[in-house]
């Protein structure tokens, strides 16, 4: 080999081998340590996102309730559910002052269809709140189920000269029912039936008659009440001591707008104490051959003629 041709390889070679920098000597592992720090700063950067946005949310959450387009006022609570006895309107007035549900309401607060519910059914005229709707614009409807009264008693004591008289309505299970909520339409009491013969002791509004015998004429007055005028009926009478061997078991009598006294019978009420032979029969019972009777004969329990017996037998 000449010497020109050494001195050409030595450059080609030289040509092909270029120096390794320092940063160069492994490329791959530049690429795999971006990787890594990543991966570690994107979990990082996800919660970061995360918590800021859970932030905003509650932010937003707290001021929408202050906002119009969620604020309920007192005036926007309706009842729906219409009642013949029952002043719907006073009935709430009574229920927001005593609930506090005059301070700021919010639809979007989770329990104002408890905290409604709860307050409304408290009224002692009301028997159960059934449903609460929320509606936009903020306002809100109850639908509910009020207690009915099916007999009175009557107080007739004296003041000087002047006679007072003052009732208390009861329902079929002896509740006290208000009489400052009733409408001024309301119909008559007189329609119903009139407990005599006991203590005017009324209890509070929307509690129980402590008294066997009202508790056991209300559940007459309530198996009649259907056909309580039609009967030409006016008052339910009980015996003055308890049937022997009971402790708080009645009979009892009704008494006709002609003034005639019809037995009844005991009326137990399922007492601890009252054990009810086996064959007296219920209120129901005794009520459906009363108006059997009636029919059969086209008269009422006076004995006059009447319409009555034009009724559909039972």
């Amino acid at each position: 080999m000449d010497r020109e041709s050494h001195i050409n390889r030595n450059a080609i070679c030289k040509a092909k081998v270029r120096p390794v920098k320092k940063g160069d000597r492994f490329p791959w592992r530049e690429g795999a340590a971006r990787q890594i720090l990543l991966l570690l700063i994107l979990p990082l950067l996800l919660t970061a996102i995360a918590a800021l946005l859970y932030w905003g949310w509650q932010v937003v959450w707290q001021m929408a309730p202050a906002s119009p387009q969620f604020s309920l006022h007192p005036a926007n609570i309706e009842i729906k559910t219409p009642s013949p006895w029952v002043d719907r309107s006073a009935i709430l007035q009574q229920v927001v002052h005593e609930a506090s549900l005059d301070d700021q309401l919010s639809l979007l607060d989770p329990g104002l269809n408890e905290r409604l519910s709860l307050a409304i059914a408290d009224h002692p005229w009301v028997e159960a709140v059934e449903r609460v709707e929320k509606f936009q614009p903020p306002r809100v409807e109850v639908t509910l189920r009020y207690r009915e009264p099916v007999a009175f008693i009557r107080d007739n004591s004296t003041a000087g000269e002047y006679p007072i008289a003052e009732i208390s309505l009861m329902d079929r299970e002896g509740i006290h029912l208000p009489l400052e909520h009733t409408r001024t339409d309301a119909p008559s009491a007189n329609g119903l039936a009139e407990v005599r013969g006991v203590p005017f002791r009324p209890p509070a509004a929307g509690d129980v008659w402590s008294d066997p015998r009202i508790r056991a004429a209300a559940q007459i007055a309530a198996s009649l009440l259907d056909e309580w005028e039609r009967l030409s009926l006016i008052a339910i009478e009980p015996t003055a001591q308890p049937i022997i061997g009971t402790n708080e078991t009645y009979a009892f009598f009704l008494i006709t707008r002609g003034g005639r006294k019809i037995p009844w019978g005991p009326q137990y009420l399922n007492l601890p104490g009252d054990k009810r032979g086996k064959d007296e029969p219920t209120a129901k019972e005794k009520a459906g051959r009363l108006k059997r009777y009636v029919r059969e004969n086209g008269i009422d329990l006076d004995g006059h003629p009447h319409a009555i017996s034009q009724r559909p037998p039972e």
